[in-house]
């Protein structure tokens, strides 16, 4: 009888010791490194709004259409810009406000710039290779190619 009683609390200890058969995370407990992409057909959708950083009092939309599992169509409305600049932006872990140094999702190079008309008005389509991964994630747009430290706007990425 003892060594059933002995087996059982052995066989109990190493359930416990498992950790939790749910596989969700404990509350509070950091995130994966290794966090699988993004759902394929997911569209994305950004209502980006100035940091007031700078001067500029910038808003818009940005949108994400999948292509494939790596391919995005962007299209951006945008106002309130710096008038006739060319800014740099890119798609980051977290949420606004998030200032981890190059922490942009893929290369720079995947990420052409946005250019503002006159009046700080962008209308922008192009086509982003990148794949996203299935975590918080935010947009930025930075101030210039030389200051990509000082974010104008910030929007949460949210699946539509």
């Amino acid at each position: 009888m003892r060594r059933h009683a002995s087996l059982l609390l052995i066989a109990f200890a190493g359930a416990c010791a498992s950790g939790s058969s749910s596989g969700a995370p404990a509350p509070g407990a950091a995130p994966s490194a290794n966090v699988a992409p993004a759902a394929v057909g997911r569209t994305y959708m950004v209502n980006v709004t100035s940091t007031g950083m700078t001067s500029s009092r910038m808003t818009g939309t940005i949108t994400l259409v999948p292509r494939d599992a790596s391919t995005f169509s962007v299209t951006m409305e945008l106002a309130g810009g710096p008038k006739s600049a060319q800014m740099p932006w890119a798609i980051r872990p977290g949420a606004c406000g998030d200032v981890t140094p190059n922490s942009e999702i893929g290369n720079r190079s995947a990420y052409g710039p946005i250019a503002t008309q006159a009046d700080g008005s962008a209308h922008v389509n192009t086509r982003l290779h990148i794949a996203l991964p299935a975590q918080q994630l935010h947009l930025d747009i930075m101030q210039s190619p030389r200051q990509r430290d000082v974010v104008i706007a910030c929007g949460p990425l949210l699946a539509r």
